[in-house]
């Protein structure tokens, strides 16, 4: 699907914001459902769409798996937001939401998600020096936002909140999670592979200094890492189409329960369900205490790249450690 194909789709089924750069950057996004970054794109109206569109769902009213790149998720499942400000390359969204605690208390939050597309000089100062050289060039084309989603309250409460991000699976896609050296005196790397069974078989590639991880949306699989012990940041190379996702995130407080998820949708070796192909990134924040009017913060970045298989190739090297040579021949 191309980024003009979602987005005149999108725009028959809810309001839709753009934010847009000079060079081709472009972002979707949905203050009616929960503010979701839909999809973006580098390349302009006819260039890729990167963020999961899932037609099924969003025809059958299935708010769950309507998917998008860029989501936050307190509770309940949806609240639209209300457009505050829209900039150029900046929208503010805002909601208030009364929910009750544990204890049948009402509680009145105060939700704020910003979304702004990022200069190259802001990618590369966030992201690695490996990226800001590769961005030099101008064969080199990008798009990059964050989000920075604030929660507020005048009264104490316990918040708990969720960053998730689903992606258009690929035959040729992997995440890549670095690891320490095996040679290192930490602990061995804490990554769990069992919630669904264990991995299916060819799943996870465990290499000395990463794992890799397909994102092929056909075999059913999910990684977990504790946020404590993960890498400053995660990557996706799709290298027949020389495009490489990043992203980092920012968390309040310092919590051993935040954690990392990375999903493979697709058939199982547990069952023959037939989900749809797609991959995701989740950023789950341990429950933290909110003090009356003070904020919780959670940011995401993320960036979309597209090379030339050489460029691509010393950036996942530097980036990673990894050389192309270590990746499955089917996929290069």
């Amino acid at each position: 699907m191309s980024y003009h194909d979602a987005l005149d789709y999108l725009a028959q089924k809810t309001s839709v914001i753009e934010l847009y750069d000079q060079l081709g950057g472009r972002v979707a996004v949905c203050p009616e459902w929960n503010g979701k970054v839909l999809t973006s794109t580098y390349d302009g109206l006819d260039g890729d769409s990167f963020g999961y569109v899932n037609v099924q769902a969003i025809d059958t009213d299935c708010f769950e798996d309507f998917g998008g790149e860029d989501q936050w998720t307190i509770s309940p499942l949806i609240h639209p937001f209300a457009v505050e400000s829209i900039q150029e390359n900046k929208a503010v969204l805002q909601r208030t939401l009364q929910m009750n605690d544990a204890n049948g208390t009402s509680v009145e939050f105060h939700l704020s998600r910003s979304i702004s597309l990022l200069s190259r000089k802001k990618i590369g100062a966030l992201f690695d020096d490996a990226v800001a050289d590769a961005l030099a060039h101008e064969d080199v084309s990008v798009v990059g936002f964050r989000t920075e989603n604030t929660v507020r309250s005048q009264e104490r409460a316990h918040v708990a909140s969720r960053l998730r991000g689903m992606f258009n699976a690929n035959p040729h896609t992997f995440v890549i999670v670095s690891t320490p050296p095996e040679d290192s005196a930490s602990e061995p790397f804490p990554a769990e592979f069992d919630y669904l069974g264990g991995s299916p078989h060819g799943r996870v590639r465990h290499l000395s200094q990463a794992l890799l991880i397909r994102g092929d949306g056909h075999g059913r699989c999910q990684t977990t890492i504790p946020f404590s012990a993960a890498p400053p940041i995660f990557g996706a190379v799709e290298l027949r189409f020389g495009t490489l996702t990043l992203w980092t995130f920012d968390l309040p407080g310092d919590s051993e329960e935040d954690i990392i998820r990375i999903y493979n949708s697709g058939r199982s070796h547990i069952d023959e369900l037939d989900w749809s192909a797609y991959y995701e990134m989740n950023c789950f924040s341990a429950t933290q205490l909110l003090q009356p009017e003070h904020s919780l913060q959670y940011s995401q970045y993320t960036l979309h790249l597209n090379a030339e298989n050489e460029t691509l190739g010393n950036l996942v090297q530097q980036i990673f450690d990894v050389p192309l040579e270590q990746f499955p021949k089917d996929v290069r």
